[in-house]
């Protein structure tokens, strides 16, 4: 199998950043009786999102400005 270009790795490692950071802060405000769980929802599936398309980017695959996790995961 072929190395794949340090730029891929590098955008991908940025991708999965954001995704952790984004989960961590939904875990966080699920707590919080203050916060609508709509906010800790919409950052769980962002953090999704974002995670599926680092590992595509990862790989090498590529995908369309997108939102649906059903159509990333069946690439």
């Amino acid at each position: 199998m072929s190395e794949l270009p340090e730029s891929n790795l590098g955008e991908a490692r940025r991708w999965l950043s954001q995704a952790t950071e984004e989960l961590a802060t939904a875990e966080r405000l699920s707590v919080d009786p203050e916060t609508p769980s709509r906010i800790a929802c919409f950052l769980s599936h962002l953090a999704a999102e974002k995670a599926m398309k680092a590992w595509l980017i990862f790989l090498g695959i590529p995908f369309r400005k997108v939102h649906d996790l059903a159509e990333l995961l069946a690439l």
